[in-house]
């Protein structure tokens, strides 16, 4: 541990290289105001790694606690063991460049605020950097709470276009959530569908046809070619008993001139037999193999008619089933129910702020959710909820994923059941260390903009909850509820004890000096954690 008196010289030597600096660079921000809540997590972005993060005042340490996180950004958490926190100065180097910050603790600052940004202060761009640093006035002096009145101030001028964005975003969302049949479909490629798979059946069945039609001549031909075989045999036999009688008779009268002249004969008939028999042989074998040939062309002709029958068979048979989840056939089992899967379910509105409705903020966190849902992390949580949905849909939290002032909560969802699970109403709540709801963290599901979620039968299904990055301590918990959105089916809950919470954002954050006492280190929670149980109102 460093002594008191080295850390301050420490300090005054960087503070001289930062007056340096700022009189020689355009890069380097002097005086800017950072908001620093004591629910909530600070992030300041920056250009380049971060090399170094000092305090003005030795003692803010003890109020804040700050960390580098992914090299080119820091955090700044409150030690939720004091009760409010110092004006200080943050001084901080990062790519050749010294940044003077005014850090300000503001105990009004709610995570929930809709009229105020979260506090995320972006200098990731060195093009925006630059300008910044332009555009940035001499801070005047002033005491530290006309520092946060003024600051306050700012933040209002500066997010009216932003809350009128979300306001108006908001409304056009809510004059369209009122379910309404869908827009007709046309019937002709329906009818295309059908006239194809007549056809490969009508395809299918002739081929089939003449496979058999083969098959019956190539039969026919074997069989007469075994008839005219055994009719042969016998000529041969009969012709052979003749020559040998007269051979017999012959050799009995000792005529012997004729005997070999007979014997010479039958030697050239067997001759001319055996050649007419050859040429006989391999004309049969040039017909059987025309025939095989053939049967094999209409075999592969069947066999490829057959194919494509089962695969516009299968293309409609899934086509049939999708059907139930087109537009008209959600309207069918469920729009004419007053479930409008196109929109938030009513109790979703309550739970979603406004950045949301930002469509920068939407389109971003949308990116972020994509590349989560598809990447597979190591290490997961798998966190059960406490009991399935609907006796058969098991959810769980598989990770939780930090970027920027964002947390990203990763579910997977296994619907083991014969129908579909309508995900409902889902929101977080964060209990203190008594295990005492203390307030509900406000999110959306930022990955599902234009449909709800919806898990078929028999299928898994991921989705992304995301909500501002809330200061835990390891003792609290967060509880994510969800429903169903039709209430008889039932809901579950999961317990993300605040020791899973930090060890997970400690993944993401390092240290630069010792952490104050019980601070993402403290006790913890003694025992399993108990279900939660919340009635959303």
């Amino acid at each position: 541990m460093y002594t008191s008196g080295y850390l301050k010289k420490c300090f005054l030597i960087t503070l001289c290289c930062f007056v340096y600096y700022a009189h020689t660079s355009s890069q380097n921000i002097n005086g800017e105001k950072i908001i620093v809540g004591r629910e909530s997590i600070t992030i300041i972005n920056f250009p380049d790694k971060v090399v170094n993060i000092n305090f003005s005042d030795e003692a803010a340490y003890d109020f804040y606690i700050p960390k580098r996180r992914e090299e080119r950004s820091i955090s700044i958490q409150f030690n939720k063991e004091k009760s409010s926190g110092p004006t200080t100065g943050l001084l901080v180097n990062e790519g050749g460049r010294s940044h003077m910050f005014r850090l300000l603790f503001d105990s009004a600052y709610d995570i929930n605020d809709d009229s105020r940004p979260p506090l995320w202060y972006d200098h990731s761009s060195l093009k925006d950097l630059k300008a910044f640093v332009k555009n940035q006035k001499t801070p005047a002096e002033a005491a530290p709470e006309e520092e946060l009145v003024q600051e306050r101030a700012r933040q209002k001028e500066a997010t009216t276009a932003r809350r009128e964005e979300a306001l108006a975003t908001q409304q056009r969302a809510g004059e369209t959530a009122i379910a309404k049949g869908p827009a007709p479909e046309t019937e002709k490629p329906a009818k295309q569908q059908q006239a194809a798979l007549e056809q490969a059946r009508k395809e299918a069945g002739e081929q089939e046809r003449q496979l058999k039609l083969a098959q019956e001549k190539e039969a026919a031909a074997q069989k007469a070619a075994e008839e005219q075989a055994q009719k042969d045999a016998k000529t041969l036999a009969l012709q052979k008993e003749q020559d040998e009688k007269k051979q017999k008779e012959l050799k009995e009268k000792q005529d012997a001139e004729a005997l070999a002249k007979a014997q010479q004969e039958a030697q050239e008939k067997e001759q001319r037999r055996q050649e007419q028999l050859a040429k006989k042989k391999k004309e049969e074998e040039e017909k059987r193999k025309r025939i095989a040939e053939d049967l094999a062309r209409k075999e592969a002709a069947r066999k490829e008619a057959q194919e494509r029958l089962a695969r516009l068979e299968a293309e409609n048979r899934k086509k049939e089933a999708d059907k139930a989840y087109s537009e008209a056939g959600l309207w069918q089992r469920y729009g004419k129910r007053g479930i409008d899967l196109y929109n938030f379910p009513r109790e979703q509105v309550a739970t979603v702020n406004s950045d949301f409705y930002i469509a920068a903020d939407t389109l971003r966190n949308f990116r972020i959710s994509d590349s989560l849902l598809h990447t597979d992390i190591t290490e997961k949580l798998n966190i059960p909820a406490d009991k399935p949905i609907n006796k058969g849909v098991a959810i769980s939290l598989e990770n939780i994923v930090f970027k920027d002032v964002h947390t990203y909560y990763k579910l997977k969802i296994e619907n083991k059941t014969d129908e579909d699970f309508l995900m409902g109403r889902t929101y977080i709540y964060w209990y203190d260390a008594a295990e005492q709801a203390k307030m509900m963290v406000k999110g959306s599901y930022l990955t599902y903009i234009s449909f709800f979620p919806l898990v078929r039968p028999k299928t898994t299904q991921y989705v992304v909850f995301v909500t501002r990055s809330p200061n835990m301590v390891n003792n609290e918990s967060l509880v994510l509820f969800i429903d169903e959105r039709r209430k008889e089916k039932g809901s579950a809950s999961i317990v993300i004890p605040g020791s899973d919470y930090n060890k997970e954002l400690a993944k993401v954050q390092i240290s630069v000096k010792k952490e104050p006492s019980n601070q993402n280190n403290g006790p913890e929670v003694q025992g399993k954690k108990k279900t939660k149980k919340h009635t959303g109102k």
